[in-house]
């Protein structure tokens, strides 16, 4: 049995479409809150507070072109990041308290091909700017863009196990410009397993209604912004932040292909770093923090496999 479409256009969305991590692959459109409590980083006494994170993903009607399908795909993501400094700290204007909020802007386009049987071709881009609305916009600065081509094959005869692999490019990149990435979908009986960079799902269905389970991710965040000068001395124009996330989650059915998830656990690592306007880490030591609390809530809308109806146009072969 050929994959469908359907379980093509899930995987695409997840992997390549949204700023932040839906709870499954089968959530096509979801709003979310989250929030992480605050630390104290090791270096000069800086208190590292509570930061919060609202996300929305619209992925846009699939246009059919015959066996291709192209899916076009909106996210929005707002980000608060504090710290508390003494005064003339390394990211602010010498107050006490030093936040900024970053919004995020993401258009993406996927090309979804069957190309033999149980094997899809996945590719596209995606382009996204972010801006805090105080500091000036460069476009060459504040724009990032990523490619990519990826294969996705059906293990099997019946549909719900599958591993995905290929490239992904990167510009403006902070280690390496293309990148492999590989992961694998089970979704069989009452199990659903997803394990791949950068997120991991393993949830066990009770009935129709109820998904127990637990959720880990990681989160690279890049943020430019606006600094102390004594940070600017030292060439900073970039605060990256880095988090990796576990905690135990529970999915509520609420009618309507709606679907409620909660997750509380910790947010593993918590580390900043500062970079040049070539995005080179600066290497001051000192500005991490440890394990803090982590929650998230997720209103999705996981429709059935086979409901959504496509754009269709005149066909390509």
């Amino acid at each position: 049995m050929a994959l469908s479409w359907m379980d093509g256009l899930a995987l695409a969305l997840v992997l390549f479409s949204a700023p932040a991590l839906a709870q499954t692959q089968s959530d096509r459109l979801y709003v979310a809150y989250g929030e992480s409590g605050g630390g104290t980083l090791d270096a000069g006494g800086l208190q590292l507070q509570r930061r919060r994170q609202l996300d929305l993903r619209v992925p846009l009607p699939p246009i059919v072109l015959g066996r291709t399908y192209l899916l076009p795909s909106l996210g929005y993501e707002m980000r608060w990041l504090g710290v508390q400094a003494p005064p003339q700290g390394f990211a602010g204007s010498g107050d006490d308290d030093v936040g900024r909020s970053f919004h995020r802007i993401q258009l993406g386009l996927t090309l979804i091909r069957p190309v033999v049987p149980r094997w899809l071709l996945i590719a596209g881009v995606m382009g996204s700017t972010r801006t805090d609305f105080k500091s000036s916009f460069d476009l060459g600065l504040d724009t990032t863009w990523v490619a990519f081509a990826m294969a996705n094959h059906q293990l099997g005869e019946e549909p719900g196990f599958s591993v995905t692999f290929g490239l992904v490019a990167l510009f403006p990149f902070d280690l390496f410009p293309v990148l492999p990435m590989a992961s694998l979908n089970y979704r069989r009986g009452p199990w659903i397993l997803e394990v791949g960079l950068p997120k991991l799902t393993l949830l066990h269905k009770l009935g129709d209604t109820v998904e127990l389970g637990l959720v880990g991710g990681f989160e690279q965040q890049v943020l430019r912004t606006r600094f102390e000068p004594e940070a600017q001395g030292l060439g900073a124009s970039y605060l990256r932040e880095t988090t990796v996330r576990v905690a135990p989650t529970v999915n509520v059915h609420l009618g309507q292909d709606l679907w409620l998830s909660s997750a509380v656990g910790l947010s593993l690592i918590n580390d900043l770093a500062l970079l040049d306007r070539q995005r080179d880490n600066l290497n001051i030591q000192g500005l991490g923090a440890g394990p803090t609390p982590y929650a998230r809530v997720v209103l999705g809308w996981r429709p059935q496999l086979g409901r959504p109806k496509a754009r269709e146009t005149r066909s390509v072969r």
